[in-house]
């Protein structure tokens, strides 16, 4: 699997991912933004976060472009540009958690979405403290927890998995093999998750990246335990006899349910399963993958470049919006196709809101 990593495929994917990114993202955010707000209402703030966020993860993929080593007893995260020095200090490791930081935070905004979808199903179902919240309310917590979950990412890798001596000498040979980058010099900066010490010849646990491990996949199973809590919620909800909900408005919850399901598949397969296997293989098997783990790490790419297709699609109103736009050929109830149906689809958007 060194063809992951390598040119030409690794210069051809950065570069496909991050334009195909940059395109569906700000086609979203051009869409959220000529939007009547009356349309989705709040919901615009969320999936306009998400867009950028989207934005921010390819770009700073390409320009850091890691590497994903896994060993017997853990991983090496790295930078394929090493060497980064300002001032005669080396920011390989900086740059490496800064990456952790941004892209980490896609997940707790993928979460936030299912939330949202559950506060609006439930607002007048029961009480609670939330119940007469703003939108300011909602979005000063999400600041709040977003700030909290990035600050644990980076505390958590600070504490445990920066550079030291130890991990220095135990740097796999092959790494200056295949890469081409000397990880044992002190000019070159990573990540690295070492759970076990072979220096005895033994099998060793290193407590401070057990314990920094557990308190990452605390904060990475965070968010899924948040979804499927929602989905549980929302789906019995839906299902529920009791609630007040007409048979159009059961099925238009249920409905945007459904596709919130289908969007949330491509993070699950694309970085949610990449992701635990690249953490949890090495310290619980003891098997070493070697460069495998950069075939993992380009999947977590695929995700913030298509996400946004996703929301074009489900969402009616901007999938009629990219429809005008762009003078696609539009297929009516009728079964006919015409070239344009921009008149059609502006009297059903009026009819709707009337």
């Amino acid at each position: 699997f060194e063809w992951v990593h390598q040119n030409p495929f690794h210069n051809i994917f950065l570069a496909t991912s991050t334009t195909i990114s940059l395109l569906s993202n700000s086609l979203l955010l051009f869409i959220i933004s000529t939007t009547p707000s009356s349309t989705i209402g709040s919901y615009r703030y969320l999936l306009a976060s998400f867009a950028t966020c989207d934005i921010l993860t390819n770009v700073a993929h390409a320009v850091l472009q890691p590497i994903v080593h896994l060993t017997d007893n853990g991983l090496y995260y790295f930078s394929h540009n090493y060497g980064i020095v300002i001032g005669g200090q080396s920011f390989d490791t900086v740059f490496c958690l800064i990456f952790i930081a941004t892209f980490y935070q896609t997940f707790l905004i993928l979460a936030y979405h299912y939330v949202y979808r559950l506060v609006t199903l439930t607002s007048g179902l029961s009480r609670s403290i939330t119940r007469y919240w703003t939108p300011k309310h909602w979005i000063s917590l999400a600041v709040f927890v977003n700030i909290l979950y990035v600050a644990g990412f980076m505390g958590v890798c600070l504490f445990a998995f920066t550079p030291s001596d130890e991990t220095r000498i135990l740097a796999p040979p092959e790494i200056l093999e295949l890469y081409g980058i000397d990880l044992q010099a002190s000019t070159n900066g990573y990540v690295v998750i070492s759970v076990r010490d072979p220096l005895t010849g033994q099998i060793v646990v290193h407590a401070p990246s057990v314990i920094a491990l557990c308190l990452l996949l605390c904060l990475f199973g965070g968010t899924a335990t948040v979804i499927v809590y929602c989905i549980w919620r929302i789906n019995a909800v839906i299902r529920s006899a009791d609630s007040d909900m007409t048979g159009k408005t059961r099925k238009m919850q249920a409905d945007l349910f459904h596709a919130l399901l289908i969007q949330s598949a491509v993070p699950v397969f694309c970085s949610y399963i990449p992701l635990a296997t690249i953490l949890l293989f090495g310290p619980v098997t003891g098997i070493s993958l070697g460069s495998f783990g950069n075939f993992f790490y380009t999947c977590t790419a695929v995700f913030p470049s298509i996400d946004a297709f996703f929301v074009l699609f489900f969402i009616s109103r901007f999938r009629s919006a990219v429809i005008r736009l762009f003078r696609l050929p539009f297929k009516g109830h009728d079964g006919s196709t015409t070239e344009h149906r921009t008149i059609e689809i502006r009297t059903r958007e009026t009819s709707s809101r009337i």
